[in-house]
Order: C-alpha cells, then structure tokens, then sequence
C-alpha cells in the first residue's frame, strides 16, 4: 500500500482491528473533523506487545476486513506499515517511519483512554509527544475527565500546560489533546463472541465486513 501524499494535518489510529467495527470508523471520522485532518490511517497493528495472550485472528485476515472497512471512504486509509515491518508493533517507531515519509505534515496519534492510561509501559513514550500531537478520546466504559489526562510520566520534564490553548504542550510544540467521541459503543470482544455464537453482527461491523466473518468462519474455534 501506497501511502497518502503529505497532508498537512495526519491522523493515526492504531489498533488489532479485530474485527475493526463501525465504532472504529466513527472514531476516525470524528477525530478528523474536530482536528480539521485531511486523512487518518488506521494502522493494523500486526504483532501487539500488549496483547501477548490475545490470539488474533491472522494478520492477513484482520488486513482484509480492515481494507473491506475503509474502501471508498475519503477521509480513512487502511495501513499496512507495522505488518510489513518485522517484530512487534511499537508505536513511536511507526510514528517515525510516517514522519519520514511526511516530512510536512503535523501528526495526530489518536489513542483511547483505556490505552493512554497504559502509556507508561510503552516503548519509548517519551518519544510520542516528541514525534505527534496526542489525541485522547473517551471509550465505552471508561470515564475520562480532561484534567487528569497528563503526558507520559517520561515526558513531563519536556511539556507545560498552556492556558492559551487549554491544554499541554510539548517543547516540540505538539498538543495533548482530549475528544469526547459521540454515538457508537461497541467493542471487538463483543462483536467476537457474537460470532462465535452465530449471531449476526452487520450492524456493529457493516454488511461487508460481516460477511467476511461469516464466509471465513472467523472466531469460531480453530478458524479465528
């Protein structure tokens, strides 16, 4: 996959994808139209550090739903950086190899809550803020209060709160910014366990999709 060419502000969304859901789609949608971003990769995350008990679906199952998801849709791309890189998926490094390839745009990592309060056991996330703006947004059964979304403990040292803008800043001049996401509350456990009972899942994932899961018999024993 060919990547976008530079837009001036780049959002990136990343994630297993397993499956990527109607949820996923209006988090990227929403981001995009609230940070004014002319694209938002949604960058399949192919081997998590973070999930190291989870066993995804297969990565070129997981791709194909995700491109499924975001064909025709101008404001998403599927991305395919961290499955063609070898090892696990680390974040700051893939916020690199964009940079490189964007060197004129402003990057937007969009990460739910329940993942930012994890941000300290990432790898390197004293880089993040150096590297993107940061976009925490709200996620089905996990509150969030703005006040208390703080930069990566690493990264404190390098970033001050500035009342112009109602928010943190990084000495790179970066943002760490907080959206409250409206409408669909969905989850990929759920939507797995819906189909490995046989129900039907179009309207949390979109006909499509849906009927990838169903004709690959994804989730459903030794097939998922």
């Amino acid at each position: 996959m060919s990547l976008p060419s530079p837009a001036r502000r780049l959002g990136v969304l990343g994630g297993t994808f397993d499956p990527v859901h109607l949820g996923h789609l209006a988090s990227a949608t929403q981001v995009a139209r609230a940070e004014r971003l002319e694209r938002v990769l949604l960058v399949l995350s192919a081997r998590p550090p973070h999930k190291p008990t989870h066993r995804p679906a297969s990565i070129e199952h997981r791709w194909a739903m995700l491109e499924i998801a975001t064909r025709g849709r101008s404001e998403i791309t599927a991305c395919d950086l961290e499955v063609r890189r070898a090892g696990p998926s680390f974040t700051v490094d893939t916020l690199a190899e964009i940079g490189l390839a964007h060197p004129d745009a402003e990057l937007f990592l969009i990460v739910g809550i329940d993942a930012y309060r994890e941000i300290d056991t990432w790898h390197r996330p004293d880089l993040l803020l150096d590297r993107a703006n940061l976009v925490v947004t709200t996620r089905p059964g996990h509150e969030m209060d703005p006040a208390d979304v703080l930069p990566p403990v690493a990264a404190r040292k390098d970033c001050c709160y500035d009342p112009a803008i109602g928010c943190q800043r990084h000495k790179s001049g970066h943002k760490l910014l907080t959206h409250r996401l409206d409408g669909l509350h969905l989850s990929s456990t759920e939507i797995r366990q819906r189909a490995a009972a046989g129900s039907d899942v179009t309207a949390m994932t979109g006909a499509e999709v849906a009927r990838y899961i169903r004709e690959n018999r994804l989730y459903q024993g030794s097939a998922s």
